[in-house]
């Protein structure tokens, strides 16, 4: 049984389509399935009270409170302006969509900290690392400020945990640390059995996130929560590891502290970070199965093939066809929403397959990279959120 917390009361004022998707995602998840992903009608009461928002299928949220976390990261805590709780689960993302000098830029960024962490109650709290050259990093971590509405879209992704495994490797660098942060808090509070063991990268002492939240978590649960920092140029005196979390140092790592039995590695950072654990975790005979990872990138259109003016675009879905007009510079997504079309979607972004479909007549090109896999390529499957059509295309959705 659900235990009764703030938040549920204050979902109660929730309208009844959306309180029933929302608590369906949570219960489906407590039994290990995956959240579905969120279909837009088009005509739907929230979508209309989401104004002014312009963005189809996008949640507008207050920005109720910042915290500075390093001198280069910064976390947003965003409210629903009408009171509804925001409902995810540890490990997923929500996309932000800033306009900056006229343009619509979408970025991902991970909760990092559950639903029975967050406050107020109801609240998500996402955390921003500011980007080289990334201009909605630099401007969230300089110019947000508490009032600021943001349009969101989300919550999405799958980087979540499972069952209650015995123990549970995190393995982050820099702002990976993110989603497993707010992992690490469910995990140590859900499963009493589950050892968690949490080791992260990061240049100096400077750049750790969540440094004292995370303190606070291995004096919370000792014995159950293992802490470790790598730092690739320490300061005098460094008592914890030293080096890049290449395969050499993970391993060396890994080694330093007495993993025994089974184990789920969550892996979250850089890609080559990524890269490396992964060849150390496969080298050291862990199964691909038992290594989730979480890859952030914004995709970016590379294809020869542009689209070049308006294209008709026959979307089948839940046993209807809709015909719209697939616009030029707006992705087949967009050009639905826009004409009132139902179509599965979450992060907006590539990044989590919500809105897959199968091409079964036509031409699409897509922003790369993205998360299908090569199988999907070759089975005919496109997302639509980042893709836009070449000629007359004709796309299939999976049933619901």
């Amino acid at each position: 049984m659900l235990k009764r917390t703030p938040w549920i009361e204050r979902a109660k004022g929730l309208v009844p389509a959306q309180w029933r998707r929302d608590a369906r995602m949570v219960l489906d998840g407590l039994a290990g399935r995956p959240p579905p992903p969120y279909w837009s009608t088009g005509t739907s009461s929230r979508a209309e009270a989401s104004q002014p928002t312009a963005l189809p299928g996008a949640r507008a949220l207050r920005v109720a409170a910042l915290t500075r976390e390093t001198p280069d990261a910064v976390s947003l805590t965003l409210v629903d302006p009408r009171g509804e709780a925001i409902v995810y689960r540890p490990g997923q993302f929500f996309t932000l969509a800033l306009r900056l000098n006229g343009e619509v830029l979408r970025r991902a960024y991970s909760a990092s900290l559950p639903m029975a962490e967050a406050m107020p109650p109801g609240s998500v709290r996402v955390t921003i690392k500011r980007v080289a050259g990334g201009r909605v990093s630099q401007h969230l971590n300089e110019r947000a400020g508490a009032g600021d509405i943001i349009e969101v879209f989300g919550p999405s992704g799958s980087f979540v945990v499972e069952g209650a495994p015995t123990t549970l490797v995190l393995v982050g660098g820099g702002s990976g640390a993110t989603p497993l942060l707010a992992i690490a808090y469910d995990a140590l509070a859900r499963f009493p059995d589950t050892r968690v063991v949490f080791l992260v990268g990061n240049r100096s002492t400077g750049d750790i996130l969540f440094r004292d939240e995370l303190a606070a978590l291995a004096e919370r649960h000792p014995g159950r929560f293992a802490l470790r920092h790598v730092l690739s140029v320490p300061p005098e005196a460094w008592g914890g590891g030293v080096g890049m979390l290449d395969a050499e140092t993970t391993g060396r790592e890994l080694d330093g502290l007495s993993l025994e039995g089974a184990a789920e590695y969550f892996v979250c950072g850089p890609g080559p970070m990524m890269d490396a654990v992964r060849q150390c975790l496969r080298g050291r005979g862990v199964d691909a199965v038992h290594i989730r990872e979480e890859r952030f990138s914004s995709p970016v259109h590379t294809a020869a093939e542009q689209p070049g003016g308006d294209v008709a675009v026959t979307a089948r879905v839940g046993g209807r066809s809709y015909t719209v007009v697939n616009r030029a510079h707006e992705t087949v997504l967009e050009s639905a929403l826009r004409q009132g079309a139902p179509m599965p979607f979450s992060c907006t972004m590539g990044g989590c397959g919500a809105c897959r479909m199968k091409l079964r007549e036509g031409a699409m090109t897509m922003e790369e990279p993205n998360c299908l896999s090569a199988d999907e390529r070759s089975q005919g499957y496109v997302l639509t959120c980042i893709g836009r059509a070449t000629r007359a295309c004709v796309l299939e959705a999976e049933p619901s």
